[in-house]
């Protein structure tokens, strides 16, 4: 049984009417290519635009899902990364990162900060 790929949406808010439906994507969402759908509508009560993404080929098996995001190579993955850097390009001008390197040394109380920053880099969250 195949399932429909879900969408990934996200609202944005721009300092100005750079995003309709007839301009061309911004950079992370253009990256993607013809391997998405994209869909650019007014969100509900005017207050942005909603950028929805999903895949195009269809949806994947649970399992091949599943090993794809454990080996970092999850097409949802870059979904959500694209849409997470457009929402900051289109609002606040720039991509914002997690400092880098580390302001601190690691050790055992903040290794696992470290290990999420990393993952939400990757997932596009955090």
């Amino acid at each position: 049984m195949r399932r429909e790929p879900r969408w990934h949406v996200v609202t944005v808010n721009p300092a100005r009417d750079e995003l309709t439906p007839d301009s061309p994507l911004p950079e992370p969402l253009a990256g993607l290519g013809d391997a998405v759908d994209v869909q650019i509508r007014r969100a509900a009560g005017d207050r942005g635009i909603e950028l929805a993404v999903r895949l195009r080929d269809g949806a994947q098996s649970p399992v091949t899902a599943g090993a794809r995001r454990l080996a970092g190579r999850d097409p949802n993955q870059a979904i959500r990364a694209a849409l997470r850097e457009v929402k900051q390009l289109l609002e606040t001008g720039e991509v914002l990162h997690p400092d880098s390197p580390p302001t601190t040394q690691t050790t055992v109380v903040n290794k696992p900060l470290q290990m999420a920053t990393r993952q939400g880099r990757r997932e596009g969250r955090l």
